[in-house]
């Protein structure tokens, strides 16, 4: 199979739940469709009409997107922790090359990992002629990550071939068009190389052809893997992993159809009917020449022995019990957001039910924290940087309040050297005391400055240099 756009059968195999996830986390325009069609052998204008009204009745309640967005509320309450040399802080504020930070971009990657469970990330460089270069971390969704191999490298298993799709925008008049482009990473022996894949003929119609070719170098010539990771919901290898929002998503799709069913049910049956009986020809033909009006001032005349009323439906409870089950069922599944209040709860209640729903969302956000301390791994080596990297995203989901007693306990047996210092400052930082960004030499070189003026002072004062009561 020599051709680039080949995609893997688990890839395939994918794609619809990656989509339907995906729709039901944008919200009711992108579900409306998947609505089930009414009598849809009959192609008359009037249940055409019908259908339409169907759908534009249903509720829909996206307990998923929402859930979502809690979820990455918990993880970045906290602002994550970078940590590089100063050739690599602009990442801090432009990851990408577009203006996005890292702590966007790795925002955006938690969204896509919540629904496809999949996602990938790309550190690209290319240098300028006579000013260096700049490296950048791309990003590729699950649907756009379509072919990929490993083999045996010295004894590892390793990446040694990603295809990823692509969609160049291209001046088009006024407007743009979009062209469809295959970036293929490949390990060869001499190292990594990267090719772009376009068709080429009238109107992109012909056979794909290579039209870029880059090998980047380090300065310490080639590299010599893909720099490109996976992350996934499970774990980083290249295996499609199954999307953390999709049972709950099916559920909530579930619970759409079945408030269609309720919303069209209350439309045909929530009125109340008239009724006359014991009525002659003669005035049934006065009814259709004058019209009958109901109301409270509108008295209506019947023969001898004639009577009216209303029917008056029963209220159907089997689709309202269906969307009540539904909704538990989601709220089982993480989705607490859909319920309108939450009885109050103990601390330690609080805290266990939280551990419980966010352990999923506790690997992914390690998965990313490991994947982007992989790419600045990457972007230090095509920089020529030596120093260590790091990427962390916030685990701590359950907000920890400072104990002044238990504060004051630690210092106490840190004084008496029965307690590390650094394990004490890493207390603090995840009490919050302490911004994490902060490091043990930077706090120490600030004390030691702050108590060589609190000296000066004391020798200006005439304390002979000693900090007295300080």
């Amino acid at each position: 199979m020599n051709d680039v756009s080949y995609k893997r059968p688990e890839y395939i195999e994918a794609l619809d739940r990656w989509k339907m996830v995906q729709d039901v986390c944008a919200g009711q325009h992108r579900v409306v469709d998947r609505l089930p069609e009414i009598n849809a052998h009959d192609t008359s204008d009037e249940n055409k009409a019908r259908n339409k009204a169907y759908r534009e009745r249903a509720v829909y309640k996206n307990a998923t997107g929402h859930t979502r967005n809690g979820l990455i509320g918990l993880s970045f309450h906290k602002d994550p922790t970078l940590k590089v040399p100063k050739k690599l802080e602009y990442l801090q504020d432009n990851a990408n090359g577009a203006g996005i930070s890292i702590y966007q971009q790795s925002q955006a990657s938690l969204e896509r990992i919540l629904e496809t469970g999949r996602h990938g990330l790309y550190v690209d460089y290319h240098s300028d002629a006579g000013a260096g270069g700049h490296a950048v971390i791309l990003t590729y969704s699950a649907e756009d990550i379509i072919n990929w191999r490993t083999g045996m490298v010295n004894g590892h298993l390793v990446l040694t071939m990603i295809v990823l799709r692509e969609g160049k925008e291209e001046e088009d008049g006024f407007g743009v068009k979009i062209t469809e482009q295959f970036r293929e990473l490949a390990l060869e022996t001499e190292g990594f190389v990267c090719r772009v894949w376009q068709r080429k003929g009238p109107r992109g119609g012909g056979p794909l052809e290579v039209v870029e070719t880059h090998e980047p170098m380090t300065p310490a010539g080639r590299i010599k893997e893909i720099p490109f990771t996976f992350i996934g919901a499970q774990n980083n290898d290249p295996s499609v992993d199954e999307s953390p929002l999709y049972d709950i998503a099916v559920i909530n799709l579930g619970h759409y159809r079945n408030s269609a069913d309720y919303e069209d049910s209350v439309f045909w049956c929530g009125q109340a009917q008239p009724w006359i009986s014991g009525v002659d020809d003669q005035w049934l033909k006065m009814a259709r020449d004058e019209g009958v009006y109901v109301g409270s001032r509108s008295p209506i005349p019947v023969p001898s022995g004639g009577q009216f009323g209303f029917a008056q439906p029963q209220a159907n409870t089997l689709v309202k019990e269906a969307m009540a089950d539904k909704n538990q069922m989601m709220i089982e599944l993480g989705a607490r957001m859909v319920m309108a209040s939450i009885a109050a709860k103990t601390a330690t209640e609080s805290r266990g039910d939280q551990s419980a729903a966010t352990s999923v969302l506790a690997i992914c956000v390690a998965n990313i924290s490991e994947a982007y301390t992989r790419a600045l791994m990457w972007c230090a080596q095509y920089m020529g940087v030596n120093e260590k990297v790091a990427y962390q995203v916030n685990q701590e989901f359950v907000e920890l309040t400072a104990d002044p007693q238990m504060i004051t306990a630690l210092v106490q047996l840190w004084q008496q050297g029965g307690f590390a210092k650094v394990d004490l400052r890493a207390y603090l930082r995840r009490m919050g005391l302490i911004a994490p960004e902060r490091t043990d030499q930077q706090i120490d070189n600030e004390l030691a400055e702050q108590s060589d003026g609190l000296n000066l002072d004391d020798v200006e004062s005439g304390n002979g240099g000693k900090p007295g009561a300080v």
